[in-house]
């Protein structure tokens, strides 16, 4: 995420030397088509007129972890080999996220990229990283020292990886409406949707039980709403 920022703050101090160029800041929803739960978060971008309809923008969001529904549970060690309770069994519940970075070709309707209301609509890329991660949780079938005290006491396999992360490149399409309010700024409300032709995982055979459990978040067709403000640079 500390990346993110970086590249987000470098492109931002760049595109400010241009002539003409607008900064947006916004909330958005990410869904994806086959995962019954939806993601919130903040994005910002910036947008470029290569002539009064026609744009290149790009927008970096990030839409916060959600915790699964289905509880999981893995074996914990005792660090003390003399104690008599050897191992238990950790509780645990997956957290997913999604991180995007997304460019494209904005065509504008109706009216220009800088002028009153107007409909745009083109094409887009997306990279975009689901950070996947165990939320332990307590156990009641134990005592409470062990419930309070368990991931002091205990330790998971070290070969067992706890967390994952699957980027992705995906292509697609973006459309939405715009009002431009002289001398303030434009608001806007968009919908892009993205299909995912090409992933990679860290930590792959973690990624990969994650992906064949009934929590399943991911999905390669997703789909994210955002709405925003717009401030246009001279």
């Amino acid at each position: 995420m500390k990346k993110i920022i970086l590249i987000s703050l470098v492109l931002t101090t760049t595109l400010i030397s241009y002539a003409q160029v607008s900064l947006s800041a916004g909330a958005g929803i990410a869904n994806g088509f086959s995962s019954d739960q939806s993601f919130t978060g903040l994005n910002g971008g910036f947008e470029m007129p290569r002539s009064n309809d026609v744009t290149f923008y790009g927008r970096i969001g990030h839409y916060f972890s959600r915790k699964g529904e289905n509880t999981n549970t893995t074996s914990a060690y005792n660090n003390n080999p003399n104690d008599p309770i050897y191992s238990i069994q950790a509780s645990y519940l997956y957290k997913f996220n999604y991180t995007t970075i997304e460019g494209g070709t904005r065509y504008y309707v109706m009216n220009d990229y800088d002028n009153g209301f107007s409909a745009y609509g083109g094409t887009n890329f997306m990279l975009s990283f689901n950070s996947i991660k165990r939320k332990y949780e307590r156990d009641a079938s134990y005592g409470v020292d062990i419930i309070e005290n368990w991931q002091n006491n205990y330790s998971i396999d070290p070969n067992e990886n706890e967390d994952a992360t699957i980027m992705n490149l995906s292509l697609g399409l973006q459309g939405g409406v715009k009002y431009t309010i002289a001398g303030t700024g434009t608001v806007y409300f968009d919908v892009s949707g993205q299909y995912t032709i090409f992933n990679a995982a860290q930590n792959e055979n973690f990624a990969q039980n994650y992906l064949n459990s009934f929590d399943n978040q991911y999905s390669r067709l997703f789909f994210i709403f955002s709405v925003g403000f717009r401030k246009d640079l001279y």
